[in-house]
């Protein structure tokens, strides 16, 4: 097992905000239920700071939660060098409310010789929310 995956694993059940891997993590402040190498699971509780004007999850929002958790994923690869996303696609599939319970999932597709793939969810009681894409590339930096 790598030291990555390792560090993630010792996390397990405990908040992003205590045990996060940046600041971003720690303001989120999710809870890790699940790591393995190449797919994670956090869950979080929908604050109303991230709701849109129609009091639903905002998108950019869930595009944050997304992001983070797939860089945490492509972390629990344990690289040597940073990854830094390129892009990042996501289908708006259903909404989250304040207080609401969601769990988002990132998963490896392929990792290539410089280029990573992967995808990620929310979900919401086992309903499907949001499904993204996005491809990280080596950017040359050790990792922290």
């Amino acid at each position: 097992m790598n030291k990555n995956l390792e560090n993630l694993q010792n996390c397990i059940g405990k908040s992003t905000n205590e045990e996060g891997l940046g600041a971003v993590s720690r303001w989120i402040d999710g809870i890790l239920i699940f790591a393995e190498e190449g797919h994670l699971k956090i869950t979080f509780k929908v604050l109303d700071t991230w709701l849109n004007p129609a009091k639903t999850l905002h998108g950019g929002m869930a595009a944050t939660l997304i992001d983070d958790v797939m860089g945490m994923t492509v972390y629990s690869l344990g690289n040597e060098v940073f990854y830094s996303t390129v892009n990042l696609t996501l289908d708006f599939l259903s909404f989250a409310l304040a207080g609401d319970e969601i769990t988002v999932e990132a998963k490896l597709v392929r990792k290539g010789i410089s280029v990573i793939n992967i995808e990620g969810f929310i979900y919401k009681r086992k309903k499907l929310l949001v499904k993204a894409s996005s491809n990280l590339v080596n950017s040359g930096m050790k990792v922290f």
